[in-house]
């Protein structure tokens, strides 16, 4: 009887934890609408004094509508290093770890088609380091219906990924660049759906593209005409896998 009672009670937490979970669709814009699991790590790679910034995007799959909220835990931040994020249209500073406001979203709605994606700000330290930032975002009148992700910067398992994925990644060059600039990169495997992207200093996307990898020495040619003198980051994003190098741009 006990073990029929203790079953049957671990069949319930394991039902009520599956409700409680399933209003929330969360994907990651930046690497072209992957889906993010509950409890996901992501490992990005940053240098150092670059600005990662991650755009995130959730759906209320519920049939009701949901006024939800974020939450930032700084589980462990290089020193010099500033995690921050904007939620339900507004941005806050590092201090602000909650987000004062609610985003509110009717059935099957998701935050990007009422222009509310959620941004994701990491400044790396002068001195690149380790920092675990955790986030969750929860319903504000029913805590338990929540979702939460980790982000591992230049976490030692990031660079393990870099090597399942590509054997060399070259800086950019010519750096300074002028008109034309490249950067090799050679998989280990043929890749589809790479997303090559160039941000500035303010962590706006100014290109982006999307090229295939094939097995060995591959040469992309970053779309740098049109771009004023400045500094700049390419990003190459491959499912979970982030790689970021900073040139710049003197004409």
């Amino acid at each position: 009887m006990k073990k029929l009672i203790l079953l049957a009670s671990t069949l319930l937490i394991s039902s009520l934890a599956s409700f409680a979970q399933s209003s929330l669709l969360v994907t990651n814009l930046t690497t072209g609408s992957s889906v993010i699991t509950n409890s996901m790590v992501i490992y990005p790679s940053v240098v150092g004094g670059a600005l990662d910034i991650i755009d995130i995007n959730i759906k209320n799959t519920s049939s009701s509508t949901k006024a939800y909220k974020m939450r930032r835990y700084d589980d462990l931040l290089n020193p010099g290093a500033v995690a921050y994020f904007c939620f339900n249209g507004l941005c806050y500073p590092a201090a602000t770890t909650t987000s004062p406001s609610n985003c509110t979203l009717t059935a099957n709605q998701d935050a990007a088609s009422i222009g509310k994606t959620i941004n994701i700000h990491y400044d790396e330290a002068p001195s690149p380091g380790m920092s675990d930032i955790r986030y969750e975002i929860y319903d504000a009148n029913n805590p338990t219906d929540f979702f939460t992700f980790t982000i591992k910067y230049n976490n030692p398992l990031a660079v393990k990924n870099y090597a399942s994925v590509f054997s060399l990644v070259s800086d950019v060059y010519p750096n300074p660049s002028n008109n034309k600039a490249n950067i090799n990169v050679s998989a280990l495997s043929d890749i589809n759906n790479v997303t090559v992207s160039i941000t500035n200093t303010l962590g706006s996307i100014v290109t982006s593209k999307s090229v295939e990898l094939f097995l060995g020495k591959n040469s992309i040619a970053l779309e740098v005409d049109s771009l004023p003198s400045g500094i700049y980051f390419t990003t190459i994003t491959s499912g979970n896998f982030k790689l970021i190098k900073k040139f710049t741009i003197n004409k």
